[in-house]
């Protein structure tokens, strides 16, 4: 007989507050100089998840970044990370026990907003080194099928670590690699790497 889990608490409330003041106030604090933001969009998979599913998905994020120094910049990022699915077999009933197909059984993805600081090294053989760190909130949700099962609110963070190369004067392409951390009890960490594209 499968064990029924419990469903987490839907006390979520605090963190649809925190992704509405991280949307608003780093444009408002832009607004009030005369800063141009980058634009910075990664897709990727992930990896080493911890908790099951594990096997890993699709990575997607978006960030609009400010300068704040002369290599520092600072802003918002909106990421989903998906985790993957436990997948079963399906087996004939009539005796034989012969495999007749497969079925999703629960699938898993985590998607939040986080405050975002990058800093970038002097540019070495065509390529500038940077650095990546964000704090924010999260939403772990399972899912059979598109039905939610559970959710569980978050908050994490994470460090990543790449390199980009300009392709012109206001693009530049590169590679990163990130390790996330997460507070809770569904999907602890895990690690993502991609491509990311800057636009300024």
């Amino acid at each position: 007989m499968r064990r029924r889990e419990r469903p987490a608490r839907a006390g979520t409330s605090w963190w649809a507050a925190a992704v509405v003041a991280a949307l608003l106030l780093a444009p408002a604090a832009a607004a009030a100089g005369s800063w141009a933001p980058a634009l910075v969009g990664s897709a990727g998979g992930t990896f080493a998840v911890l908790g099951e599913p594990n096997e890993g998905g699709a990575s997607a994020a978006l960030a609009a970044l400010w300068p704040v120094g002369e290599r520092l910049s600072f802003g918002v990022m909106v990421h989903g990370d998906d985790a993957g699915a436990l997948v079963d077999s399906l087996r004939d009933d009539s005796g034989t026990a012969l495999p007749v197909g497969k079925v999703e059984l629960a699938h898993r993805a985590a998607w939040g907003v986080s405050w975002r600081l990058d800093a970038s090294a002097p540019p070495r053989f065509g390529l500038t080194p940077t650095l990546s760190a964000t704090w924010g909130v999260y939403r772990v949700v399972d899912d059979a099928r598109g039905t939610e099962l559970r959710h569980v609110g978050s908050t994490g963070w994470s460090v990543a670590a790449g390199a980009r190369r300009g392709l012109g004067p206001h693009f530049a392409l590169g590679a990163y690699v990130r390790y996330h951390r997460l507070f809770n009890d569904l999907e602890g960490r895990f690690m993502s790497a991609g491509l990311e594209g800057s636009w300024r």
